[in-house]
């Protein structure tokens, strides 16, 4: 699993087209920042590859089988890796898998932009067009009051933007003399380059409950 750092700096390097906030949600949306995470219309896999190797061995199995899967970072559909110029191998590249994960969601907001203009309803309906292809069906609550592709786009994306973008102008600060600073403790010191921790998304058990196809990770089960 990629830490969320690891995440915005891809989505800045290789989607220098779409907003790096907004690649990262997509791609925490899609996969989790498993570069070798495998959806599978329909189905759930038992448990996610965790690498290459194993990857593409089950992702071909499961295509000889007859299964509509996606793959990576941006959860790319097998319909679309020739349209990109991507093999089953390739698809699970970092980098080229964001970048035509990018390439899909701009195309999706230029149509919906042509529709509606720009703007956040054109970016909503890109992300159900992202999802489905179409600019309704991402937002439909899904099984057992699930939410949404759409509102799982929110929520995310909420979860990652601790600290908001800058949209405060240098008009607006309002300085002071040196003679005039307020005197108050320092607030405590943090390591700027403290490690980051977190504990990988374990295989998903196996349920009863209709499983979601944009659901890698199992996230929104009951």
């Amino acid at each position: 699993m990629l830490l969320p750092t690891a995440i915005f700096a891809l989505a800045q390097q290789c989607a220098p087209s779409v907003d790096a906030q907004t690649m990262s949600t997509l791609i925490t949306s899609e996969s989790g920042g498993n570069p070798y995470a495998i959806g599978v219309v329909g189905m759930h896999l038992d448990q996610q590859p965790s690498s290459l190797n194993e990857a593409v061995e089950v992702a071909k199995s499961l295509i000889e089988k007859g299964a509509n899967i996606s793959v990576g970072l941006g959860q790319i559909n097998q319909g679309n890796w020739s349209r990109y110029g991507l093999t089953l191998e390739s698809a699970f590249d970092q980098c080229g898998n964001v970048s035509v994960s990018s390439q899909i969601l701009s195309d999706c907001y230029s149509r919906a932009s042509s529709e509606m203009g720009e703007g956040q309803e054109a970016l909503k309906a890109a992300f159900s067009c992202y999802y489905s292809n179409n600019f309704t069906r991402g937002f439909v609550i899904e099984s057992n009051s699930q939410p949404s592709y759409v509102k799982k786009i929110a929520i995310n994306n909420e979860k990652l933007k601790n600290v908001p973008e800058i949209q405060f102008k240098a008009n607006e600060i309002k300085e002071v003399q040196p003679n005039q600073q307020t005197n108050t403790k320092p607030a405590k010191v943090i390591s700027a380059l403290e490690s980051e921790t977190g504990t990988p998304a374990e295989g998903a058990e196996k349920t009863d409950d209709k499983l979601l196809s944009w659901d890698v990770l199992n996230d929104f089960k009951n």
